[in-house]
């Protein structure tokens, strides 16, 4: 796995100071604080370092370091009955015992068994982000939720069967794209990834995640793959929810029920509200709020977060495609106003010919890098047609 580069921003905008737990992984190192230093700290033998902050008033607190993951082959007794516990949002009970066995039958091996729990969940149940309600009685009644829910769902059976399963938080390279996956506990291999999410995302499934996570991520294009791998650019923040938090989190009453969601059986206040004094998700913060806050935004409880890789070819080569693709997109945009408008421009040639330069460039990185499935090869070899007969028109014309 290569190494990752992370830049983390939290600006408390309201008129009092807030708390706030910050959680760093394992693998996690070259740590700094440029603005506000940590009041306490502490760490854990597997689940990686907690710090304690006091945001004053209009303050910033900001951190970069470096992530690269790290997996132990041996497991310690505290270390597998921690995987193996039942808690809130990762439930371990004889409904989800049950459901794990029925899921398995006919299997023998353990790899056999995550395998078809695997199968199962990225068979029969649908991701979205934009659902009614949370939590993972939720999920498994509805058979629908997001990624952290999904995994959630995944280590409840693997859990429910003996098999020690953990959720990864933590994010994708760009700019906050957090995410969560699964790991599994394999006396040979050590802890093996799983993401049920991505591979959910099919081209016939969900056609434009697909697309998109093939584009910003480099998501595998043979999604069986996701059973075992993921891709070099993510990073982990923390492992597994309901860290129980140092010091202690005192519960405050919500200015307003815009936090408020299901976790587990009941209903939490996000950012006000602790499970039993643990946070019930670190990416990579949990806050305590104040009372002055009029309208709370998703910066206000998770801050801001920029994921890049540390190698700078790797970098700058994925900036540059990036940036070749949403150019011209704008490009296209401009050109179809153009016409729309029916607007005669001296520059409608330029517009034409830098969109497909700028596919092209989009195209040979895509190539270079590896990051393209079925669909989007198409796509890059007809802008590579079009960038060629471009190049060809212009030299005619000299």
């Amino acid at each position: 796995m290569k190494l990752n580069r992370i830049a983390f921003q939290y600006v408390n905008k309201s008129k009092d100071s807030i708390e706030i737990w910050l959680s760093l992984a394992p693998g996690t190192e070259n740590i700094s604080f440029p603005d506000i230093q940590p009041e306490k700290h502490q760490e854990h033998p597997f689940l990686g370092k907690l710090y304690y902050f006091n945001v004053p008033s209009k303050k910033k607190l900001t951190y970069k370091a470096v992530y690269q993951p790290t997996t132990n082959l041996s497991l310690s007794k505290e270390e597998r009955d921690y995987f193996l516990r039942h808690s809130e949002l990762i439930q371990v009970n004889k409904e989800t015992r049950t459901m794990a066995e029925k899921i398995t039958e006919g299997c023998v091996h353990k790899e056999e068994k995550i395998k078809a729990i695997f199968n199962y969940v990225r068979d029969n149940f649908k991701y979205s982000s934009r659902i009614k309600e949370r939590g993972i009685q939720y999920c498994i009644t509805n058979k629908i939720g997001d990624c952290g829910e999904l995994s959630a769902v995944v280590a409840s059976y693997c859990r429910s069967l003996g098999i020690p399963c953990r959720i990864m938080v933590g994010a994708f390279r760009g700019r906050f794209q957090p995410h969560a996956w699964n790991e599994v506990y394999s006396e040979d291999n050590g802890w093996v990834p799983i993401d049920v999410s991505v591979a959910m995302y099919t081209f016939f499934r969900y056609p434009l995640r697909n697309i998109g996570a093939t584009v910003r991520w480099g998501a595998f294009s043979k999604k069986e793959r996701y059973f075992g791998e993921i891709e070099d650019g993510r990073i982990v923040f923390s492992i597994d929810p309901e860290r129980k938090l140092y010091p202690t989190y005192n519960d405050r009453t919500p200015v307003n029920d815009t936090t408020v969601y299901i976790v587990g059986n009941g209903k939490l206040a996000w950012g006000y509200e602790s499970i039993h004094g643990a946070a019930p998700y670190m990416q990579p913060i949990y806050p305590c709020l104040n009372d002055t806050y009029e309208t709370i935004k998703t910066k206000d409880l998770l801050g801001t977060f920029h994921v890049k890789s540390n190698n700078p070819i790797d970098y700058y080569s994925y900036q540059v495609k990036i940036f070749s693709f949403i150019l011209a997109v704008f490009f296209v945009y401009l050109d179809l106003i153009i016409s729309f408008f029916n607007i005669s421009i001296p520059i409608t040639m330029i517009i034409h010919g830098g969109t497909s330069l700028l596919l092209g460039t989009f195209s040979i990185l895509t190539f270079i890098r590896r990051e393209f499935n079925f669909p989007i090869l198409i796509l890059c070899v007809l802008f590579m047609f079009s960038t060629i007969s471009t190049i060809y028109q212009f030299m005619s014309a000299i």
